[in-house]
């Protein structure tokens, strides 16, 4: 139980998080879309330089079950890294194209339009 409720402590403050949106000034929606798609890329292409994928880690596949476990954590730190890694490598070439991330605004719903009285005389 003890550590059931610092997980779900993080898990309820983390969704709180504000949304967040690239934004720059005269920059439209597919302006925006193309320029996150060509960062995202070479970000990829980038963070796979530092942190290629091996599929048994570094030392193969060890023979008969033996480092495969550590093979398996190896690989996923080497996954959790270069997510980051492309996280941050895309967020850098955003901000060198002149984006900055702004919170996303709610959309407003446009209250319902109103009914004209009717003309008829109401019912007794």
């Amino acid at each position: 139980m003890r550590r059931v409720v610092p997980f779900l402590l993080m898990l309820a403050v983390s969704a709180c998080g504000t949304p967040m949106r690239w934004d720059k000034p005269g920059a439209t929606e597919q302006m925006v879309a193309a320029d996150t798609t060509a960062c995202r890329r070479a970000a990829q292409v980038e963070a796979n330089r530092y942190y290629p994928f091996y599929p048994w880690g570094w030392g193969g596949w060890g023979g008969w079950g033996w480092g495969h476990h550590g093979g398996l954590m190896w690989q996923m730190r080497a996954d959790d890294e270069r997510f980051l890694a492309e996280n941050r490598l895309t967020a850098f070439c955003m901000r060198t194209k002149g984006y900055e991330q702004v919170p996303v605004q709610p959309q407003t719903q446009a209250p319902p339009p109103q009914q004209p009285p009717s003309p008829e005389p109401p019912l007794k």
